[in-house]
């Protein structure tokens, strides 16, 4: 859509405050693990910052007052504007005449009469707009927010729970960690290790895409198996590392793991070199069977 208005379309990771916010929001959660409030505060506030790198005197975006049953009330709208430092220049041109003047109506950049005075949960005066404007390419709601899916939550409400120092949470793994959670099976042991299996392969090109800032990842060489990673900022393999991975490349390898020692790419950081795995010794084979594997969460 930006490129059909001819607009630059600028993208930013909304980063490691967000995790901060997750864990502690001001505003509470919505149905789920949902930080509507605090979320929309975090991005105007990242919004302002840009403001001021290009010179920017006001934003503008396409809420529509009660359309979203927690972000869009007037007095969540209210408290969004004032805690992210934007009281007066955030601009609602489909529900301005519902809300107080903003300083580009004020100033005469904008005129008002030319503004909407829309509300609620309806988009039918938004697409008509959009018909009338010539506008081919309608985005969908801003919906479906994997924070108030039920098994997600699980995930991401015990990544921020975690203390990860001396884990993904040193230096700027958390992030990268963070992404992972999206992707393939997640499962933690009591010793507290993290592991991650690819579901498919399209799980095994995401999960290596960002593994490397975020722990240790083992790729199967010469046979049919799951990308296997595992949480952590420590180079080294551990044999429990090594181990980890052997049982979830034979439980999850679909019967096409050889027997006997297995080799592998170890992912870590900018490197990777081949590695061999030796048999997981008898006090250890319980790992290859799935009843090992019971996820933490719902998957």
């Amino acid at each position: 859509m930006a490129r059909e208005i001819g607009v630059p379309l600028v993208k930013r990771p909304k980063g490691e405050a967000f995790l901060d916010l997750l864990a502690r929001p001001k505003y509470g959660y919505g149905s789920a693990m949902n930080p509507c409030i605090d979320c929309r505060i975090h991005m105007f506030a990242m919004g302002k910052a840009f403001m001021e790198e290009i010179g920017a005197s006001f934003l503008i975006t396409g809420e529509v007052l009660g359309q979203r049953p927690m972000s869009q009330k007037k007095r969540s709208i209210e408290a969004i504007d004032a805690d992210s430092g934007m009281e007066g220049r955030v601009l609602r041109p489909l529900s301005a005449k519902l809300l107080p003047e903003t300083l580009p109506e004020r100033d005469g950049t904008v005129e008002r009469r030319r503004l909407f005075g829309w509300a609620g949960r309806s988009r039918k005066p938004q697409l008509s707009l959009a018909r009338r404007l010539g506008l081919s390419i309608v985005p969908s709601p801003a919906g479906g927010c994997l924070l108030t899916d039920d098994h997600f939550r699980e995930r991401i409400g015990d990544f921020v729970a975690v203390d990860w120092s001396g884990g993904p949470g040193k230096g700027e793994g958390r992030t990268p960690a963070a992404s992972m959670l999206r992707y393939g099976r997640h499962f933690r042991f009591e010793e507290g290790e993290w592991v991650i299996v690819g579901r498919d392969q399209t799980d095994n090109r995401n999960l290596e895409a960002h593994i490397r800032k975020a722990g240790v990842a083992f790729r199967p060489e010469g046979f049919d198996g799951p990308l296997v990673c595992i949480l952590t900022q420590q180079e080294k393999i551990s044999p429990r590392m090594g181990e980890l991975a052997t049982g979830a490349l034979h439980a999850f390898g679909g019967g096409k793991v050889p027997a006997g020692p297995l080799t592998v790419t170890v992912l870590c950081g900018s490197g990777e070199r081949q590695l061999t795995l030796p048999p997981l010794p008898p006090d250890r084979s319980h790992l290859m069977e799935k009843d090992a594997w019971i996820p933490r969460w719902r998957r």
